[in-house]
């Protein structure tokens, strides 16, 4: 058992060694009017995934609002989570990061003191299994759904063993994450050029327009430039070409899985396990924590979720399972068609597509029948089996990544607990990660 002092938020604050507030509410939270396209930062759950705070997306609030901020101003370097709604995301603040301040949804947690507490380690150790069960539970003791309140955020216990074993922890742990991180990395530029490529093959047409003016169309070989016709027809698209919708290439795949016909053990994918506008799908649950029908689903399948669907959360079924039932579970008419099918499903024009003709004004949800009238241009077929032949290898890697970065987020999540408990030693569980990491 690993010797680690023990005391309460409030007791290591109270010492100068940690720091831990959350954001403005009543009359000094924004207003409505005060959010701007300039300002300072006002960070959300939403604006945190996969242990990192997107500031680029987040909202901004103007000098008005920012006069009016008490508490809640935030630092690089600080570990936020969400204490409200959504509870227990938790995401780590750079060392170059913007000026923000936290809603009354996030709480900083500021080390003070880096002698006695890693951020490394207060990283890991608040995205523990046992952490973030702790920190559910304390949801639940109010009568307010999903609030962690700052007084019960400071009264939670926190383990300090010596501080050179809180470095080789959170460095050992901090390794996995920055392979997991690479894997995103990956898996996310990837899709960008699988974008690029349908946009510019299927969308603008740029290899049509090269050919109209006689120049060579850009990072083609001769063979897959001459499959482009050199001029356009009077509806507008690429001579040969024709007008279509998504559902000749695509279709709604329904097929009902009760819970007592499902082993426990099988992958269930929630809307929750989606991130936003990535087709890379790392994490999964499993069937046995859910209770009513859902629906089936199948590796390489396309996930489109439905329920809010400018949420943007479309991706691959990385695994043989079953899905959430707002979920649609679409596929290609034939594997010629899939990665086609992908490109357009996935796309900000599609999903602009399925928001604008969903129904329901609080919780609208897509349905597939609006959502296969998507006027598409369909090419001839070796123009389709060129795009895929270029794409399919990208799809292959990203599936191939999100099932890696799941293992390697799975280790991770075993290593903690025992090496915390001193389980583990430091030197066997750095064995485990190099058979993994290289």
């Amino acid at each position: 058992m690993l010797k680690a002092a023990r005391k309460t938020i409030k007791e290591w604050q109270a010492e100068g060694v940690i720091r831990v507030e959350d954001g403005n509410h009543g009359e000094n939270r924004p207003r409505k009017h005060e959010f701007s396209e300039e300002g300072m930062s006002f960070i959300r759950a939403a604006d945190m995934r996969d242990g990192s705070v997107l500031f680029d997306s987040a909202a901004k609030i103007d000098h008005v609002a920012q006069s009016r901020v008490r508490k809640g101003i935030g630092q690089p370097q600080d570990i936020l989570i969400s204490h409200k709604g959504t509870v227990g995301r938790v995401a780590r603040v750079g060392k170059d990061a913007p000026p923000f301040v936290c809603s009354p949804q996030t709480t900083f947690w500021r080390v003070l003191d880096e002698n006695r507490v890693d951020r490394d380690y207060l990283f890991a150790l608040m995205r523990s299994y046992q952490f973030q069960t702790e920190f559910a539970v304390r949801a639940g003791e109010t009568d307010m759904a999903g609030y962690v309140s700052l007084t019960s955020q400071r009264d939670l216990e926190l383990a300090l063993p010596p501080i050179n074993e809180q470095r080789a922890i959170g460095g050992m742990i901090g390794a996995l994450d920055k392979k997991i991180g690479v894997n995103r990395w990956m898996s996310a530029t990837l899709e960008e050029m699988a974008r690029a490529l349908y946009r510019s093959w299927f969308v603008d047409f740029d290899p049509v327009h090269a050919r109209a003016l006689g120049q060579p169309p850009a990072h083609l070989d001769e063979a897959t430039a001459a499959l482009f016709p050199d001029s356009f027809g009077p509806d507008g698209l690429p001579k040969g070409w024709k007008a279509g919708t998504l559902a000749e290439i695509a279709s709604n795949v329904r097929q009902q899985v009760k819970p007592d016909d499902t082993k426990a053990e099988t992958p269930y994918i929630g809307l929750e396990h989606m991130p936003r506008r990535s087709i890379a799908l790392s994490d999964w649950g499993e069937a046995g924590q859910v209770g009513s029908a859902k629906s089936a689903m199948h590796r390489g399948q396309i996930l489109f979720g439905k329920l809010r669907p400018y949420f943007h959360k479309v991706g691959i079924a990385p695994k043989d399972g079953i899905c959430s039932t707002d979920i649609l579970v679409i596929d290609a008419m034939s594997d010629r068609w899939r990665e086609l099918v992908l490109t357009v499903v996935s796309s900000d024009t599609f999903v602009e597509h399925a928001n604008a003709s969903s129904s329901g004004t609080r919780m609208p949800r897509s349905n597939w029948k609006d959502m296969a009238r998507y006027n598409i241009a369909i090419p001839p077929e070796p123009v389709v089996d060129a795009f895929s032949e270029l794409v399919r290898p990208m799809t292959k890697k990203i599936v191939a990544g999100t099932h890696e970065a799941h293992t390697l987020a799975a280790l991770r999540d075993t290593l903690l607990p025992r090496l915390m408990s001193g389980e583990l030693r430091i030197r066997e569980a750095e064995k485990q990660i190099e058979e993994v990491v290289e």
